[in-house]
């Protein structure tokens, strides 16, 4: 069996309200527990253990497996954190045979992930459809990459936490297309400027 780890998206502090809240996103189903980590809390902390994690289990997998193929996933910043592990196991000559990242994105100060290294054959990236208007103020990481990667890249019309497995479900008294809340800068991010034809 290939070597497998994932690393999940922010989500709060308290480590059982994250496992409730993360507990049928998309790379918590792929994994196991050994090899899965959850993602940071809101300000990115604990991404750097994460990461760091993935790359230690890795390399300690790689030494006593017969099936030495490499699978990383993540969601999220923890899909920025997937693309930081190939970019370290790359510095140690370790091939990654896939990827699969659902809408990684661009909001870890301390950590490029912009452009997936070469050591990884193949990346599926999994995106949300910007016309879905949905984390706007989110800039992707991943959306790069050189030869021989071969990078396939899917849009689906939905919200970011649906990307990642742990989509929006209507509470009391709320219908299928009542707004989704997802924070006030989201809010004034999709509020339309006024025209100023409007105004003549």
């Amino acid at each position: 069996m290939a070597i497998l780890f994932g690393i999940d998206g922010t989500g709060p502090s308290s480590d059982t309200t994250y496992a409730t809240d993360f507990k049928y996103s998309f790379v918590n189903q792929m994994c196991g527990t050994t090899n899965y980590r959850r993602g940071p809390s809101a300000l990115g902390g604990g991404l750097e253990d994460a990461i760091a994690a993935g790359v230690d289990y890795v390399v300690k997998a790689i030494s006593c497996v017969v099936d030495k193929r490499v699978l990383l996933t993540g969601y999220s910043r923890g899909a920025l954190g997937a693309v930081v592990i190939a970019k370290r196991l790359k510095k140690q000559n370790i091939a990654v045979d896939a990827m699969v990242l659902f809408d990684c994105v661009d909001r870890y100060l301390y950590a490029d992930g912009e452009t997936i290294p070469n050591n990884v054959a193949e990346v599926l990236h999994i995106r949300r459809d910007p016309a879905a208007r949905s984390r706007m103020s989110f800039g992707n990481d991943g959306t790069k990459h050189t030869a021989p990667t071969k990078y396939t890249e899917k849009f689906y019309f939905g919200t970011h936490g649906a990307m990642g497995g742990t989509y929006w479900k209507p509470g009391k008294g709320d219908g299928d297309a009542d707004y989704v809340d997802e924070g006030t800068a989201e809010a004034i991010a999709n509020t339309p400027s006024p025209s100023i034809f409007g105004a003549l």
